[in-house]
This record gives structure tokens, C-alpha cells and sequence, in this order.
């Protein structure tokens, strides 16, 4: 028996008719009687009642009906969610960031996203640029929101997506709180947190290389494993620490925000994905770029999306 044969009978059976059966099936009706027989003959059982002028179904054929409808039902719909996977319409998106990303750009990314692909389901992991590069890499993570520069691999793409300037986290109190703003140089003898090197290398480099660009060696405190525990530490009183701008919409009482003197040291958000083979939700998600700010205005036409399979 195959998929045609109960088509063939469920035609028949909806229109009492092998001639308007035959038509709607765009088939000859002598072949239709012919495929009916045999699959009466394959099952054993007689489906129809039929003479020259009237066709009806038996006792069997009704309930053998019911079952044909439903067994093509879900053939269909294996079908089109099937083709919906194929498209990157349905399916998991596993998406993981770091801490400032919640800033604007993750919730922007998502709801541009969730508004083309409504369908899509959404798995939303916070880790480490550290964890996320290897969980990328592992294919166990689709896409990661993360920190620049990364360390060049070939089994890894990366562009930049946002910057923002860093800012110094000061204790309320301290004498430098009160200063509109603060020259690297004066945190010589002052102690300072800094997010641990085995936690995030680049970022604790870039912060390390910034003060001895600056003409002095820091004086570490404390290192710690994120920098919102920074701030905590800050509110604390145990030193001072570095954040980027967005750090400042998370509320903490006791530290003051201060911009740095002359040219302040940036850091850059990236998107992070693997160059080999694309799964097609992943393909749908970066040809939308939904991190990008919306234009106001009439749209353009959408870009295609890239290539399934494409490095």
C-alpha cells in the first residue's frame, strides 16, 4: 500500500463519484477503478458499494476512511514542518551572551527576530566570552553576543557589532567621586578590581595594557569573576574598577560613574558564530542582523539570506 492508494480512496470516498473523483485527482478514471480494486484486493476487504449509477461506502470502508484521513493528515504535516525546519522557520536558536549585551542589544536582537520568526524557539545562556567561544566552536551554541578581540580561528567568524566607552566605577566617598572626571594617572596608587585573566583574558589585558599605556602598573586588589561583582566590590569600598558605559542602567548604590580624561579606552560587543556549515535558522538570524539599530522610514528590500551550508 502506498501514500497514493489512500488518496486515491479518500477522493472516491468524499465524492461518491469516480468520474469527479478521477478529475479531482487529474487521473483517467479506468486507472482509478483499477487502483481501488487493488487495494481492496491488497486488504482483504470490500471499501465500496458500486454499480453503474450509485457508489457507497461499507461498514469497513467508513471507518477505513476515518484512519486514511488522518494518516494523510499527518503526512502533511510531517511534510510542512519538515520543509518549515529546512527553511529556518521552526526549530531552536541558541543564543549566548555576556552581562552587558542586556543592555539594548540582545533585547533588540531578539524582538526584531522573534517578529520575522515567530515560530522559532529561543535558548538564551549568559556565559563568559571564554565559555561562549568554546561552546561556539562545540556547535552547542548557534551564536554568541561577545567581547572583542578574539583570538583568530578558522573555525570561528567574528565582526563587531556595537562599542561604547569604558567607564571607572568609583566608591561614594572617595576623593576622586567628587571629580567630573578622572585621569588614568591618578589611579597610580589606588587599589583596583579587575575581572580575573582566567576568567576573561582579553578583557583583563586590555585593562592592564590601558593602565601601563597610561605610565603606571596597577595595583590589584581584587580579581574577580565578573564585572558586576566589580561594582559590588566597589560599593564596597575595596577599590576601583573599570565597566563599560551600559553598566550604569543596572542600579548599585554607593559608587559613582566617571568618565576617563583624554581618549577613553572602548570596548567593542561582537557576534560570534562558527564559518562552517550553517544551519538554516542560523543562516535566517544573521541575514536578518537584528543587533543592527532600525532605520526609521520606507524599507528597503530585505537581503538574502546566505547560502545554507555556506562557510
Amino acid at each position: 500500500m502506498e501514500l497514493r492508494h489512500l488518496r486515491y480512496f479518500v477522493s472516491v470516498a468524499e465524492e461518491l463519484h469516480f468520474r469527479r473523483a478521477a478529475e479531482k485527482l487529474h487521473i483517467v478514471q479506468p486507472a482509478l477503478s483499477k487502483q481501488i480494486t487493488a487495494l481492496e484486493n491488497e486488504l482483504g476487504i470490500e471499501l465500496l458499494k458500486r454499480d453503474r449509477r450509485h457508489v457507497a461506502l461499507t461498514e469497513a470502508g467508513e471507518t477505513f476512511l476515518q484512519e486514511a484521513v488522518e494518516i494523510l493528515a499527518h503526512t502533511n504535516g510531517a511534510i510542512q514542518r519538515a520543509q518549515a525546519i529546512s527553511r529556518g522557520e521552526v526549530g531552536r536558536l541558541n543564543i549566548g551572551f555576556i552581562h552587558p549585551a542586556l543592555a539594548d542589544l540582545l533585547p533588540r536582537s531578539l524582538r526584531r527576530f522573534r517578529q520575522r520568526y515567530p515560530a522559532v524557539k529561543i535558548t538564551l545562556s549568559e556565559a563568559t566570552s571564554r565559555a561562549a567561544i568554546e561552546k561556539v566552536a562545540s556547535r552547542s551554541m548557534h551564536f554568541a553576543f561577545t567581547r572583542l578581540p578574539v583570538a583568530e580561528r578558522p573555525d570561528l567568524l567574528t565582526e563587531p557589532v556595537s562599542e561604547e566607552p569604558v567607564l571607572l566605577v568609583v566608591p561614594c566617598g572617595h576623593p576622586l567621586a567628587t571629580a567630573p572626571s578622572v585621569m588614568l594617572g591618578d589611579l597610580a596608587d589606588e587599589d583596583l578590581i579587575l575581572v580575573a585573566r582566567q576568567v576573561e583574558p582579553e578583557l583583563h589585558d586590555y585593562y592592564l595594557t590601558t593602565c601601563v599605556n597610561a605610565g603606571f602598573s596597577p595595583r590589584l586588589a581584587q580579581e574577580v569573576n565578573s564585572t558586576s561583582v566589580a561594582i559590588g566590590l566597589a560599593a564596597a569600598g575595596l577599590g576601583i574598577t573599570f565597566a563599560p558605559a551600559s553598566a550604569r542602567i543596572t542600579a548599585q548604590r554607593n559608587v559613582v560613574y566617571r568618565d576617563i580624561t583624554g581618549p577613553a579606552p572602548k570596548l567593542t560587543m561582537g557576534a560570534l558564530y562558527h564559518s562552517g556549515r550553517k544551519p538554516a535558522i542560523l543562516a535566517n538570524f544573521l541575514a536578518l542582523r537584528p543587533w543592527e539599530p532600525e532605520v526609521p522610514g520606507p524599507q528597503g528590500a530585505a537581503g538574502q539570506p546566505p547560502e545554507v551550508g555556506s562557510g
